[in-house]
């Protein structure tokens, strides 16, 4: 008599690092390089401000493979702390961390938080109230339409109640969000501009143990805007950095500092 084979069990880390690797592209271009060590941003012509591949294996995010583990640390701590709150990107290119952090509230059992992706989806705006910030130089705006953000979502499988997209620049859009709470606070739209006014919206938003992360932390202009407001407001929570991204927390104390 032939036994049942004994059932599938899920494995979280292999699904979620499965996906990491999908939406960097590196099933398709990490092919003389560890994961680890794998930056998709070396298929992009700095000089000539373009892509050298193909729209379609384009990846979906520039992140590296430090940076998601940074944006899963979070998710992990916020949801041990039982911080109040949803999750929230601003500045989504293609959406590949709105992809990741959908993922996490299944791959964790996590029913009661949303993700909100806000952006322009037409690209980096000029900056306004900066002057000499090097983004405003760039030639490519990283534009990503609205339905092309969408499809990619939907191609992942994620495209569902929980994601709410906010559309629209910045300054006229995320004073909408004034009566929600986020848990988590992600920042990635490069210029002074965006970065400010994100915090400007977002961090009083913010609850108690949240935490808040830079993308754009080597950008003088994006520094300088978190420097500038956290001057600004008194902020004084430590600023920690990982693989070139930083990050703080609300109440002041490191929740991830196995990454440190």
């Amino acid at each position: 008599m032939q036994t049942a084979a004994p059932p599938v069990q899920f494995d979280r880390d292999a699904y979620v690092d499965l996906l990491k690797r999908s939406i960097t592209n590196y099933h398709y271009l990490g092919q003389e390089a560890s994961f680890e060590q794998f930056r998709c941003v070396s298929h992009y012509d700095m000089d000539q401000s373009e892509w050298k591949i193909d729209r379609s294996v384009q990846p979906t995010t520039l992140l590296r493979k430090g940076q998601l583990d940074l944006i899963e640390q979070a998710v992990v701590a916020i949801e041990a702390a039982r911080v109040p709150g949803d999750y929230i990107e601003a500045g989504v290119w293609r959406g590949g961390v709105i992809i990741l952090l959908r993922a996490l509230l299944g791959a964790y059992h996590i029913a009661d938080r949303r993700v909100f992706a806000a952006d322009s989806f037409a690209g980096i705006p000029l900056n306004t109230r900066a002057q000499n910030d090097p983004v405003d130089q760039w030639s490519d705006r990283w534009v990503a339409g609205l339905d092309e953000v969408k499809r990619n979502i939907e191609r992942f499988g994620m495209l569902d109640e929980r994601v709410r997209f906010v559309p629209g620049f910045f300054a006229d859009t995320l004073h909408t969000l004034a009566t929600e709470r986020f848990s988590l606070i992600r920042l990635d739209s490069d210029s002074y501009d965006s970065v400010e006014t994100s915090l400007e919206h977002l961090y009083p938003r913010l609850s108690d143990g949240g935490i808040v992360i830079i993308d754009d932390w080597h950008l003088p202009g994006c520094r300088m805007a978190v420097t500038d407001y956290r001057d600004y407001f008194g902020i004084t929570d430590p600023i920690y950095e990982h693989d070139a991204n930083a990050y703080w927390t609300r109440n002041g104390r490191n929740p991830l500092p196995g990454l440190v």
